[in-house]
């Protein structure tokens, strides 16, 4: 659903924000009535895809566009509310179903996987609960009604005016270099075995990519598709370090609500800390890899 050719050559600062805000809504919104129905593991990671691109572009823009800070807020809660659904998701439909493929049949893992499922099934419930409530509708109308009104048009600043009709293009390298710039310098003093740290990382890369690809259409294309692979190959293995904290966080849960599942969920752990160990230098060969290409 969504576009990684949002901006096109040509387009104002204002155009760009415009383009990227409503295809990003749009994913959201697509995305929203399979999230509503409770049994749709994919569209609950797209919405949030969606809505992860909209309050970036959202950052993005706010030093010519404010955002009000109440939908800033009720966006974050939406976030939570998705962002505990699709963990569990990762868990009970990936990690463990990885771990199962691997290791020989055993009762226990089964049984674990079982009841990651039935934790995943009730998250996601709670997710289209949260997407069915008042409380959403209301966000959605607010955030729709907003971008019609755009009341930046009518603020009275001759400066700001001016910006919002500058052509894109200028204005996208210079997004593009600070974010890669602040990346990079993550990167730099990243040790790979602190998990947060990792995760700093990994949020700032993902910021990066979607950022790209919002301007990929203004950027040189060669280089451009270059960067992307190598941004997208450190983000898979930076996605599969997170993907294991995460469950290490959730099978810990997993025992204390269900003692009868102890020894099989620190067999998952203990799996999960050995593969993490092993997948380091990966990380270190793939940062390596993407800081040679340059910024974007």
């Amino acid at each position: 659903m969504a576009s990684t050719h949002t901006v096109q050559t040509g387009m104002t600062v204002e155009q760009a924000f415009a383009a990227i805000v409503r295809d990003s809504f749009a994913q959201l919104l697509h995305h929203a009535a399979g999230v509503r129905g409770g049994d749709a593991p994919e569209s609950v990671h797209q919405m949030r895809v969606g809505l992860r691109r909209l309050r970036l572009a959202l950052r993005l823009f706010g030093r010519w566009i404010a955002v009000p800070p109440n939908l800033l807020a009720e966006l974050r809660w939406l976030r939570v509310r998705l962002g505990a659904a699709r963990d569990a998701d990762v868990l009970a439909g990936g990690t463990l179903a990885a771990l199962a493929a691997t290791c020989p049949p055993e009762d226990g893992l089964a049984a674990l996987q079982e009841a990651a499922a039935v934790h995943a099934q009730g998250m996601r419930q709670l997710a289209a609960s949260a997407v069915k409530s008042a409380r959403c509708a209301r966000l959605m109308r607010d955030l729709s009604a907003w971008l019609q009104a755009a009341p930046w048009q009518a603020v009275p600043d001759d400066a700001l005016q001016r910006a919002l009709r500058q052509p894109i293009g200028p204005r996208a390298a210079r997004m593009l270099h600070r974010r890669h710039a602040r990346l990079v310098e993550i990167g730099e003093r990243l040790h790979p075995d602190q998990s947060e740290e990792r995760h700093r990382l990994r949020i700032a890369a993902k910021k990066l990519r979607y950022a790209t690809e919002f301007f990929q259409a203004v950027r040189p294309s060669g280089h451009t598709r270059r960067f992307l692979r190598r941004l997208a190959a450190l983000l898979d293995v930076l996605g599969g370090l997170n993907d294991a904290v995460v469950a290490d966080l959730l099978l810990r849960d997993l025992a204390l609500r269900e003692p009868a599942l102890a020894g099989s969920t620190a067999f998952a752990r203990g799996y999960l800390c050995a593969a993490t160990a092993q997948d380091l230098p990966a990380l270190v060969r793939h940062w390596r890899r993407f800081v040679a290409v340059g910024p974007p």
